[in-house]
C-alpha cells in the first residue's frame, strides 16, 4: 500500500538523526529531568521503498530552517485481510444468538 507523506526525505538515517536532533534542540528537551519524551517528533525508515530512506513527517509547529516539505510515497504493508466468521459473512454474530 502506497500512502503520501508531506514532510522531509533523508538518503541517510545519520542526516535524518541529525534533523531530529535540531528538532530536540529547538524545543529544548526535555524540558525538566523527569521528562520522559526525549524525541518530539522522530524519523520513520522507509523499509519497504528501494532504495531505503528516512522520512521525518511534517508538523506545522516546525522551525522556519527545516524549509518547505515535500510530498513523496511511502510504501507500507498491506493491512491483514479478514477472515470470515464462522457463519462465513465475517460479521460478528449478536451476543446470545
Amino acid at each position: 500500500m502506497e500512502v503520501k507523506i508531506n514532510g522531509y526525505k533523508y538518503e541517510e538515517k545519520e542526516a535524518a538523526t541529525l534533523k531530529r536532533g535540531l528538532l530536540v534542540t529547538e524545543k529544548a528537551l526535555p524540558r525538566k529531568e523527569a521528562d520522559v519524551t526525549l524525541y518530539w517528533q522522530n524519523y520513520e525508515e522507509a523499509s519497504l521503498d528501494k532504495p531505503v530512506f528516512w522520512y521525518i513527517e511534517f508538523d506545522e509547529s516546525f522551525p522556519k530552517s527545516f524549509g518547505k516539505p515535500e510530498t513523496f510515497i511511502v510504501t507500507f504493508p498491506d493491512p491483514p485481510k479478514e477472515e470470515p466468521g464462522e457463519d462465513g459473512g465475517g460479521k460478528i454474530p449478536i451476543k446470545g444468538k
